[in-house]
């Protein structure tokens, strides 16, 4: 019965199958004995015990054939019961069987008597083969009927009997060797199998291990972008259950943490930023990494409940996170996009959650943006702009065009400010808030700045000397050492004077990191350049910072001026004049349109302006011309 649980199934199965076939061997045998000894035998011997043993062997036949049927796979404690049953019961049937049938041979002639012989040997050796599952079995039910008919068999002094006992016998021996050979290769074969399922078994659990590490991510046990792809397409294809939303996000300011710290600190952070977006998903949403700082999301449910989801999930990034002993701050943009609105191919929704993601990290400077048509439409032109001026050869197609400065009493051209014009062959004219917005996007601003820089300087030769230069620069400008080096390198080998050249800075891109810029506006005026604050008033610039930069000048934007009419608008101006003559800044007003607004600003004190009342922005070759004009007015 042996210790493998396997082992004893497979011998219970295979039993299963073969002791019907015993039973009926039994039963038809021993008919044939009934009918052939039922006048000479003793009516005990011909029907009493028969009918005992016959209705014994039925009942077992007809156990075995419905429990093959109805339980072909036993559990191994079942199987273990059942072959000692069957390895107890199988030597008392056989010797039930032989004490019958040898009583047998004392009655009826030769032909009878060699019947019953025929009868206990070809129903041993059957019984022997039925039972070949359990050797154990079989060689007890042999040992016990074949011995004895050899016995019987000896007893008869006989050289035929004697020979048939011989017979027998080697029979016997030969079954036997036979029976456990059948056995081991038995044995083996279930071995064989249950190690192959065993191998099976290992082989579908590494299936499905290397099925969910290859759709999870290594790093942060989120799923990944497979997954993500996976699920998305799953959603589409049932998308007729309701709406849901397809979410990218992307971490801001991810990269410093990686440069200034190294990518252990960074991986620690994309850790701990996993548990926590993790432990703020509602049901129906799940979050997968895509790989680097990109994380998608899908939402069940409409636009609103995956904005809601949204808002949590850029609130909490937003947060402080800790890694050791340091503090580390991020950010994050998200863009959604719902089905079907949105799209109703998983491409489509993909492509536009990304479209949401670049408008909200691009332009509104990180947080949650939900996709619309418009936004779309504004997206690929805006991509259209890019890849143009990815194209662009910046010498050739940028124009510059200036627009007088001029002195508010005398009224003559102070400086010229220089600004971009472009038209590309690819997308036709672009206004400057356009194309410059997406250049400081990325390095493409640098080659614009330069370009500006050695075409004014080259018309600055058309001017008066007296006239200076006034060239804008972003942010991105001002922290690249490599443009500003360039443009000191312009300046010098153009043989303008650098004391002819204004510099001209927004507030958003000096308040960004006011140390920096500090330095490098400082850097500038040692050269003798002028430094410029552009668009005063529209920033987010404190007084303390407005004190510290190194400014010569400072410039309120038109906003202000259209506004001046009115008693606050007026109130505004009048205290940014006053601010400027407190700090010893010269004051230029942009914007100026009207005569009324001349007198107004003069009365406050403002003597530099700029706008159309004096002059529009016209190409650098009609500018000599223009200042002339312009000065001639004045004098008259």
């Amino acid at each position: 019965m042996g210790a493998d649980p396997r082992l004893a199934v497979a011998q219970l199965v295979a039993l299963q199958r073969q002791l019907p076939f015993l039973y009926a061997l039994l039963l038809v045998n021993s008919v044939a004995i009934v009918v052939t000894h039922h006048v000479v035998a003793p009516f005990t011997l011909s029907t009493i015990i028969p009918a005992a043993l016959f209705a014994l062997s039925s009942v077992r036949l007809v156990h075995w054939w419905r429990r093959g049927r109805l339980i072909p796979q036993p559990t191994p404690g079942d199987a273990r019961r059942r072959l000692r049953f069957i390895t107890t019961l199988g030597p008392v049937i056989a010797l039930a069987y032989g004490l019958w049938s040898f009583a047998l041979l004392d009655y009826g002639d030769a032909i009878q008597q060699a019947h019953v012989m025929i009868y206990v040997t070809t129903t041993a050796i059957g019984c022997i083969f039925c039972l070949g599952a359990l050797p154990q079995a079989a060689l007890l039910v042999g040992l016990i009927v074949i011995p004895a008919f050899i016995s019987a068999c000896l007893v008869r002094q006989d050289m035929t009997y004697t020979i048939i006992a011989a017979d027998v016998a080697l029979v016997l021996t030969v079954l036997l060797r036979v029976l456990f050979n059948g056995f081991d290769n038995f044995r083996q074969q279930v071995i064989s199998q249950t190690r192959l399922k065993r191998q099976h078994d290992e082989l579908i659990r590494l299936n499905h291990d290397n099925e969910r590490l290859a759709r999870t991510d290594s790093l942060t046990n989120l799923p990944n972008r497979r997954r993500f792809h996976d699920d998305l397409a799953d959603l589409v294809a049932s998308g007729e259950a309701g709406p849901f939303t397809v979410g990218l996000l992307d971490l801001d300011r991810f990269k410093p943490v990686n440069d200034t710290f190294g990518h252990h600190v960074g991986d620690i952070l994309l850790v701990q930023m996993a548990e926590r977006l993790h432990a703020l998903l509602t049901a129906g949403a799940t979050l997968y990494r895509l790989g680097g700082d990109e994380f998608g999301l899908l939402v069940s449910g409409n636009a609103r409940t995956a904005a809601a989801v949204g808002e949590r999930l850029c609130a909490a990034l937003a947060e402080p996170f800790t890694i050791a002993e340091l503090t580390v701050t991020v950010g994050g943009s998200l863009g959604i996009a719902t089905f079907p609105d949105a799209g109703r191919v998983a491409t489509e929704l993909f492509d536009r959650a990304d479209y949401a993601l670049y408008h909200a990290k691009r332009v509104q400077g990180g947080g949650l943006c939900v996709f619309t048509h418009d936004l779309e439409t504004a997206i690929r032109r805006d991509r259209a702009i890019e890849a143009a001026l990815q194209a662009c050869v910046f010498d050739e197609e940028l124009h510059v065009y200036g627009q007088p400065i001029v002195g508010a009493r005398t009224g003559q051209v102070e400086a010229i400010e220089l600004l971009a014009r472009w038209r590309s062959p690819l997308v036709g004219d672009v206004s400057p808030s356009d194309f410059i917005t997406i250049a400081e996007r990325s390095t493409l601003i640098h080659g614009i700045t330069l370009a500006m820089f050695r075409k004014g300087l080259a018309a600055a030769r058309l001017l008066p000397p007296d006239v200076a230069l006034s060239f804008n620069m972003s942010a991105c400008d001002l922290h690249s050492p490599a443009t500003l080096a360039a443009i000191e390198h312009e300046v010098f080998a153009s043989g303008v004077s650098p004391r002819r050249i204004w510099i001209e800075v927004t507030e958003t891109a000096v308040m960004r990191d006011p140390a920096s810029a500090a330095r490098v506006l400082q850097r500038l005026r040692r050269l003798g350049m002028k430094v410029a604050l552009d668009d005063f008033g529209t920033g987010h610039s404190s007084l303390s910072n407005l004190h510290q930069l190194p400014l010569d000048k400072v410039k309120i934007d038109r906003s202000f001026i259209n506004d001046l009419q009115a008693q606050r608008g007026w109130a505004v101006v009048e205290a940014m004049v006053g601010l400027c003559r407190a700090l010893s800044l010269e004051c230029v007003a942009e914007g100026v349109q009207s005569p009324d607004q001349l007198e107004t600003l003069l009365r406050m004190g403002c003597e530099h302006m700029q706008g159309f009342l004096f002059g529009e922005p016209l190409p650098v070759a009609m500018l000599p011309e223009a200042v002339r004009i312009i000065g001639r007015r004045a004098a008259a």
